[in-house]
């Protein structure tokens, strides 16, 4: 089942980091496939583990925390159209292609709850983002990633894995 994570910033157009391997770690580390130069992002901060038609994440032991839906989590399989908040950055969970459209302002929602904020549902999130229609295309995976403040650094001996 192909798999990917869209990352997602208000104003912005979409990045889509598809999910090829079994296993992808989300941090700071050069050796890490999605990598996010932050000092927020720990080194090795999340990894995304996929068996089958399932896709889970689990916290590495990061300091600031990995978030579904605005929810701190240790571990927790993923449904499409999920918000995964990683530091700063906002990812809508992609699983066979669903959900097709996807709203750029979602990502404002998937961060992290600040004190005495509301923390919206999960229903809030999807039904919000279903519907406010996609803005712009896909950035083209030659392009560089530097107007999103990081980097997908997913260059190393897999070469089933684009390089972005």
């Amino acid at each position: 089942m192909e798999t990917s994570l869209i990352l997602v910033r208000p104003g912005s157009q979409k990045r889509e980091v598809p999910l090829n391997r079994a296993r992808s770690v989300i941090g700071r580390r050069d050796d890490c496939q999605i990598r996010i130069p932050l000092n927020s992002v720990s080194r090795q901060h999340c990894e995304l583990v996929r068996d089958g038609d399932r896709l889970s994440v689990r916290d590495l032991g990061s300091s600031n925390g990995t978030y579904v839906n605005q929810k701190k989590v240790v571990e927790q399989v993923l449904n499409a159209g999920d918000l995964l908040a990683v530091g700063p950055c906002v990812f809508v969970v992609r699983i066979g292609g669903k959900p097709a459209e996807i709203d750029p302002n979602s990502g404002m929602l998937g961060a992290a709850p600040t004190s005495g904020e509301r923390t919206p549902s999960q229903a809030d999130a999807k039904t919000i983002s279903s519907k406010v229609p996609a803005a712009g295309p896909l950035v083209d995976a030659n392009e560089g990633s530097s107007e999103f403040g990081f980097d997908f650094d997913l260059d190393d001996d897999d070469d089933s894995q684009p390089k972005l």
